[in-house]
Order: C-alpha cells, then sequence, then structure tokens
C-alpha cells in the first residue's frame, strides 16, 4: 500500500512540473479566490519547490523500500538509543503549531500597528504556508491511516504532522528573514522532527515526508509571488561524477 502510494505521489507531482513554468506574478494577483486558491494550493507541485517536495519522496521511499533489511520496529531499535531522552516532549509541544502561530499574529500587530506592509506580507506567507502544510497533511493521514511504531492502535503516523509545520516554519523564516536566522528555525525544526521518532510516534519515511511538505510550501509561496530571489539553490554534479554539490548562489 504505501509503495503505491510514494510512486503515485511522486509521479503526481513531476507530471504537474510543467503546468506553473509560465506563472507570473502579476497573473497569480489578477485571478479569481478560487483560481488563485489553487494556484497557492499548488505551488509545492508548479514552482521550484517541486524538487524539494520529489526530493524527500524519493528519500522517503528509498527508506521505506529498505525498511525489509533492517530491524525497523522502533521498539527494538530505538528505545534504548532514544538521543533526545525525555526532550522528546519537548518537541512534541514546540510542533503544535505553536510557532507558526506566534510568528504570524507578532508580524500582523506590527504590520497592522505601523502599517508595515512587509510585516502583513510575511505574515500572510506564514499563515498560508501553515494552513495549506495542515490540510495537506491532514487529507494524508486519513487516507493512507499508517499505524504508528510504537502505538499501533492509532492510524496517524504517515506524514509527521509536526515536522510538516514545524519545517513550513523554518522555511517561511529562511525564506523571509535569511540563513542566519533560517538556520536557527530549521535547527529548531529538526530537533522537532526528530523528537517524534525519539518518542516512537513516527517512521523516519513519515518525519521524511513531513519535512518535505512544510519546505514546499514555505518556499513553494514564496517562489510563487517574489520570483527575483537574492540567492538560488541549484544541484551541481561535478564532471567525474560521483559527487553532487549543493550551491546556494547569490
Amino acid at each position: 500500500m504505501m509503495k503505491k502510494i510514494f510512486i503515485f505521489i511522486f509521479l503526481f507531482i513531476f507530471s504537474l512540473t510543467t503546468f506553473g513554468n509560465n506563472i507570473k506574478e502579476s497573473d497569480v494577483k489578477d485571478l479569481s479566490f478560487g483560481r488563485r486558491l489553487l494556484t497557492e494550493f499548488s505551488a509545492p507541485f508548479t514552482t521550484d519547490a517541486k524538487y524539494i517536495l520529489g526530493g524527500s519522496l524519493v528519500a522517503a521511499g528509498m527508506v521505506y523500500l529498505n525498511k525489509g533489511r533492517r530491524t525497523y520496529n522502533k521498539r527494538e531499535s530505538f528505545k534504548s538509543a532514544r538521543p533526545f531522552g525525555e526532550l522528546g516532549d519537548v518537541g512534541e509541544v514546540m510542533g503544535w503549531g505553536f510557532l507558526n502561530g506566534i510568528y504570524t499574529l507578532s508580524h500582523f500587530y506590527n504590520g497592522y500597528m505601523n502599517e508595515d506592509k512587509e510585516s502583513m506580507r510575511a505574515s500572510e506567507h506564514m499563515f498560508k504556508a501553515s494552513l495549506y502544510t495542515l490540510i495537506t497533511t491532514v487529507t494524508l493521514k486519513t487516507f493512507i491511516q499508517e499505524k504508528r511504531p510504537g502505538y499501533p492502535e492509532d492510524r496517524a503516523s504517515f506524514p509527521s504532522g509536526h515536522s510538516s509545520m514545524s519545517f513550513a516554519f523554518a522555511s517561511v523564516v529562511a525564506a523571509r528573514h535569511g540563513w542566519a536566522y533560517g538556520s536557527i528555525a530549521y535547527g529548531a525544526a529538526t530537533f522537532i522532527s526528530v523528537s517524534r521518532i525519539n518518542d516512537d510516534w513516527h517512521y523516519l519515511h513519515d518525519v521524511l515526508v513531513g519535512m518535505g511538505i512544510g519546505a514546499a510550501y514555505g518556499w513553494g509561496l514564496k517562489y510563487l509571488y517574489d520570483r527575483d530571489l537574492p540567492y538560488e539553490f541549484a544541484i551541481i554534479p561535478a564532471k567525474k561524477g560521483g559527487v553532487i554539490q549543493v550551491g546556494l548562489t547569490y
């Protein structure tokens, strides 16, 4: 079941890669509410964020398909390690969307009180990225109903909501405020995500897909409305092969 789902999602994403290539910022702003909503919701598929989401699906698929070669029950392989120990509870609380909400409300307040348009745009960006991420995550959980590794009576394992929401937050912070703040936000998001494995709530592939969903919406909406980014990602294969360089160009 999960194998078929990974293949379907991967093919679906890359079947849409040409849809958004001709989207312009002015075109999006002139759309009707319904069309604009659909365009924003599909941003992870139609902008360069598709490579983020696609990469996470490939990684998660490889992990899932390879699970038969190793001990995969976290109660057997991970419980004794638990690198975060009881700190996993901190990650659980942090990952309930509080970071997203605090960012959204604080920037909205600043934008409203000081008539700061950039703060208002940042608030809107975080709100939409978080909302679309939440809808996508809940829909997949409801449809797939994968059992949690440590709590098999709970069928809400795939994908990880904590990972998706925290990486949506971190990606908006990085996109809006640069990599100094973004690195801190991504560090917090990574802690939250790993804490879910630490506490037996999720498998690794749940977390990887959650990361991809959140990051794809955070960056996808940025790509959709702000074409002239001061930096861009590039994947560059080395001349002799066998090495892939991931570059950040200014």
